[in-house]
């Protein structure tokens, strides 16, 4: 099983806030902080998660990053 990412609300109504992790039985884990990281796009086996970038022309490319054990 996989942890649970749950983005909460900034202080603008339309604004990102901080990501709390959950654990598979619903623990609370750790929050990243506003701006610390981005939610992720999708998430992969061993602990992978993929990011959609645009670059300076607005053209997308996939990231995949591997997250830290405690957050998978």
């Amino acid at each position: 099983m996989v942890a649970s990412w749950v983005q909460r609300r900034g202080d603008e109504p339309l604004s990102d806030g901080p990501i709390d992790i959950l654990s598979p039985e619903g623990e609370y884990v750790g929050t990243y902080r506003t701006g610390a990281t981005e939610m992720p796009d999708a998430f992969g086996p061993d602990g992978r998660a993929a990011f959609i970038e645009l670059d300076d022309f607005d053209v997308a490319s996939v990231v995949v990053r591997r997250l830290p054990t405690d957050v998978r």
